[in-house]
């Protein structure tokens, strides 16, 4: 019996990934760990909840001249949140 050469950990969870097609949970769940960083420590204290369904993400805001001004900005909060990974993760933000 020949002897396989020993992969390192992170190629092995990787490869997991990449088969069970967890890759895109992944982003989005990253994508609401890093919404304090891309919108801000201001509009996070606003935010009450959030999730992403179908490249969508859901934002629930208690201000409504917040989510007013933020649906103006949609575009460019879009981009941040793509930038921060090497493909497209979020195709629209949906202020309630």
């Amino acid at each position: 019996m020949k002897k396989q050469d020993a992969l390192p950990i992170g190629d092995i969870i990787s490869q997991f990934i990449s088969e069970k097609n967890f890759g895109q949970k992944l982003d989005e769940t990253q994508v609401m760990r890093l919404w304090p960083r891309i919108a801000g420590e201001t509009v996070n204290s606003y935010t009450q909840s959030m999730y992403v369904h179908n490249r969508t993400l859901y934002v629930r805001l208690s201000s409504a001249v917040l989510r007013n001004e933020l649906t103006m900005l949609r575009n460019e909060l879009l981009t941040r949140i793509n930038a921060e990974f090497e493909h497209r993760v979020i195709d629209n933000i949906i202020f309630r």
